[in-house]
């Protein structure tokens, strides 16, 4: 973190962060927003703590080269909230902008050091893991209902945050897929999520979840539409809402 509160981070361009036509998902570049916005929250707090509540993200274009950047900067540090922008760049230029709302939490003794930061590595790699790389939607273990707007998922390791709950980058991957997936169905071609902008409302605490979509506007090429994810397991609690908008991909 630099004198001004900025922070950034790097993330490679993998071939199972891709989606059909070969461009960066919107749900891989809200992870990679989401874990260096709020290591910079937890920084900025410390020794409070940050939990997520909103995380709004716009894809611009394709990524090219082999890795892009997020820069974060503060907008606004309180006592109650924490809110930072994020541009997300490559080699020629910014290809996405994300803003995030954290909610600040008091300290608790079991909260994780997260140091500085600086040189860090984060993988989320498991022992045995599998190779090739599976998939995004096949790693996180999500199952798409190939005629309808439903996505279910168990509660698992790969989608924990310090909480135990869904974490809130897997969060925007269940939107971006379910996006994707509702203009698919719309229109019988691939589609790509370009916007999402996710409300965390509550936590996940029992599994399986799953993941409702119903279309709000209907272009001719793209779909917005308002995705609900549930908590099966927990009376059907409600635990996000977002809205977010699909195009075909060319």
């Amino acid at each position: 973190m630099d004198d001004g509160g900025n922070i950034s981070a790097t993330m490679p361009i993998l071939p199972d962060l891709l989606d059909q036509g070969g461009w960066l998902r919107l749900g891989a570049i809200a992870t990679l927003v989401d874990s260096v916005a709020g290591h910079h929250g937890v920084m900025q707090v410390a020794p409070d703590w940050v939990a997520t509540l909103q995380l709004g993200t716009v894809l611009s274009r394709k990524a090219e080269g082999t890795e892009v950047t997020a820069e974060c900067r503060p907008l606004r540090i309180g006592r109650n909230n924490v809110v930072t922008e994020t541009a997300i760049h490559d080699l020629s230029g910014e290809i996405a902008r994300a803003t995030c709302t954290y909610a600040r939490l008091p300290a608790r003794t079991d909260n994780p050091s997260v140091g500085t930061g600086k040189g860090q590595i984060v993988d989320y790699a498991e022992d045995n893991e599998e190779h090739p790389r599976p998939m995004l939607d096949d790693y996180l273990r999500i199952y798409t209902k190939p005629d309808e707007p439903l996505i279910e998922l168990p509660l698992h390791s790969r989608i924990h945050n310090s909480f135990g709950s869904i974490q809130g980058g897997a969060v925007a991957v269940l939107v971006d897929a379910m996006a994707a997936h509702l203009a698919r169905l719309t229109f019988s071609t691939p589609a790509r999520c370009i916007s999402a902008d996710v409300h965390y409302l509550a936590q996940a605490k029992t599994g399986p979840f799953k993941v409702e979509a119903e279309p709000l506007r209907i272009d001719q090429n793209s779909v917005t539409s308002r995705i609900r994810i549930i908590d099966v397991g927990n009376d059907d609690r409600l635990l996000d809402v977002a809205t977010a908008t699909a195009t075909t991909i060319d």
